[in-house]
């Protein structure tokens, strides 16, 4: 009888299959660190890159500040020409805006001529209210003025009038023209004098309104 010893030949297969396992682990190892290695190299030549774009920044904004000067300083310079020239705005207003009123109530207290206002939209108003019209003919030397005083744009004006239709005229006029708004009587009473004629009745009367310019 013929005797066949297999159990070397068993051992062989397995040996064979842990040196596989042996190789495959070795290159899933050396996959591995070399996966590590690209990061490693790319990660560090990012790195670089950005260093070198950041001192290049770096460098950029000294030269703008070498070239400009300060930043801060050239900043609150800039401020302080803002408020400057704003100041400076508000004098040629504070000193024309009130000349061009006084011009506007002289010419409503002229003969033949009136508030300056926009036409189509007086013409416009007229048509939905003819009241609201004023007298070209009127005289406006009816009317006088005793006071007038003026505090952050809004006015107060004292007058007389020989009537009242005279006060509504000229209350008309300064609610039509364009430097006034918000024009409101305050007041009206009837005022006698004496005179070597005899009594002289008027019309005192007060008002406020605010003024543009």
């Amino acid at each position: 009888m013929i005797r066949v010893n297999l159990l070397k030949a068993k051992k062989s297969r397995r040996t064979e299959s842990t040196d596989r396992a042996l190789v495959f682990m070795a290159g899933a190892i050396l996959l591995g660190l070399g996966a590590l290695v690209v990061v490693h190299l790319t990660t560090s030549a990012e790195l670089e890159k950005l260093e070198r774009t950041n001192a290049l920044t770096k460098d950029d904004i000294e030269r703008l500040k070498a070239e400009l000067g300060d930043y801060d300083q050239i900043k609150a310079q800039r401020a302080e020409l803002l408020r400057q020239s704003k100041t400076i705005e508000d004098l040629k207003v504070g000193r024309t805006g009130p000349v061009f009123v006084m011009r506007e109530l002289s010419e409503i207290l002229t003969p033949n001529k009136g508030p300056s206002f926009d036409r189509a939209t007086y013409e416009e108003r007229l048509r939905r209210d003819p009241n609201i019209g004023f007298n070209a003919s009127w005289d406006p030397r009816r009317v006088w003025l005793e006071s007038y005083e003026e505090t952050a744009r809004h006015v107060k004006i004292k007058g007389a009038a020989k009537s009242n239709e005279d006060v509504a005229e000229f209350l008309k006029r300064l609610q039509l023209s364009v430097f006034f708004s918000d024009v409101t009587p305050e007041s009206t009473a009837q005022v006698s004098q004496r005179s070597p004629a005899g009594s002289v009745k008027s019309v005192s009367f007060s008002l406020s309104a605010g003024v543009t310019y």
